[in-house]
């Protein structure tokens, strides 16, 4: 059988930046098929982005009364950046100094590694089991995620299969292994806004009205508002301007119009209706002072959820304390990740490695981290299942 670290070096082996091709996921079902497991590829494509390969592996029958535990990854990595600002290649994994070093080591090709691993040995371990154990991986949370998980949980409702909980194998710790798990997620919307003026010429400014000026307006009271002061289990909701697009190549000249983004990540105190009254009622405001319009457009990635003491989310802290001797912290804070999505059909949280070099050059994760995330990994379920 692979052990948890062999099994990671040979992902890391596959240049699999977002979308991952086919090749990986030829080893992954090949790998799952040979340990018993049935596999199904999902592919799907549409709705503004390219098609995304996904595996559903299964052991057991998802469609009896028996417990249903998943767990989900995504192989896709982001782009290593400049390969000679790399120590050794990026795709091809080494181990130097208790370290395993290549992109994805950390994230999150070693906790899949860790995960699968766990599962074989939990299988062999106790043959008869009864329940049922699936994984779901993905070739796009790095980048779009538009045909990723967010379709496989669609997917997966309409089979009407039930999981009862999932754990997303992301790097959640913080400074030791087992010290901080992911139990949920600020909801995430990107606020585009679009100012409207009157297009003129620069030395006769009473003739025209200007848009950026407008918009400096809006940027400025945004960025004195505090949207709230946290909640039970988030952190305050934050807003940030990310982008500001003006399609003006004559300097003297006063734009017709300018656009901007801002990314908000909120907490429990709002949801989609609020959020939208919020802007429309200080944009009017802003906007007639100045004699624009705007247009508002709110795209969502994701809404507010959390697994706060769930009783699926204790079979991994259980499972934390008895392997590390740690009391782990349950934490909302970060970005979004596939969880977002598999919230809808199931409790979920997020457990892994230690948070520290993702996305970075010379990504790597400690040999012996991933050695304990297999051992919390097969407790969990050991917990799960007794």
């Amino acid at each position: 059988m692979l052990d948890t670290i062999e099994l990671s070096k040979k992902l890391i082996s596959f240049d699999s930046v977002t979308p991952a091709k086919q090749d990986i996921f030829d080893f992954l079902i090949k790998t799952f098929e040979e340990h018993g497991f049935s596999t199904k590829q999902l592919n799907f494509d549409g709705d503004g982005s390219y098609e995304v390969i996904n595996l559903i592996a299964t052991y057991g029958s998802p469609n009896t009364n028996a417990k249903h535990f998943n767990f989900l990854c995504h192989v896709d990595v982001v782009p290593p950046g400049n390969v000679e600002d790399w120590d050794t290649p990026p795709f091809e994994p080494i181990i130097k100094d208790g370290y395993l070093y290549g992109r994805g080591s950390e994230d999150m090709k070693g906790c899949t590694a860790a995960s699968m691993i766990s599962v074989f040995k939990f299988i062999e371990d106790n043959k008869d089991f009864n329940g049922t154990i699936s994984f779901i991986i993905t070739g796009d949370e790095e980048a779009d995620s538009v045909n990723g998980v967010d379709k496989v949980v669609n997917w997966i409702k309409e089979n009407n299969i039930r999981i009862d909980g999932s754990i997303a194998t992301e790097s959640s710790s913080e400074k030791v292994i087992g010290d901080q798990i992911k139990v949920g997620r600020k909801g995430a919307v990107d606020i585009q806004i679009e100012i409207i003026g009157k297009q003129g010429h620069a030395a006769y400014p009473q003739l025209a009205q200007n848009p950026v000026h407008c918009m400096s307006k809006i940027i400025s009271f945004f960025d004195d508002q505090v949207l709230d002061n946290g909640a039970e289990y988030f952190e305050p909701s934050s807003l940030q301007f990310t982008q500001i697009n003006l399609n003006n190549k004559a300097k003297n000249v006063i734009p017709e119009k300018l656009i901007t983004v801002a990314d908000m990540r909120f907490n429990d105190n709002w949801d989609k209706e609020k959020i939208q009254k919020y802007f429309d009622e200080h944009l009017s405001k802003i906007c007639k002072e100045n004699n624009c319009t705007y247009n508002l457009k709110l795209t969502y990635r994701g809404l507010p959820f959390q697994a706060f003491d769930n009783p699926f989310t204790k079979n991994c802290l259980n499972a934390i304390k008895d392997v590390t001797g740690i009391n782990a912290k349950q934490d909302t804070g970060g970005g979004t990740s596939d969880a977002r999505f598999m919230q809808r059909i199931c409790p979920v949280f997020e457990f892994g490695t230690i948070n520290k070099t993702l996305h970075k050059v010379n990504e790597c994760v400690s040999i012996e981290d991933l050695k304990t995330t297999e051992k919390i990994y097969y407790k969990t379920l050991e917990n799960f299942f007794q």
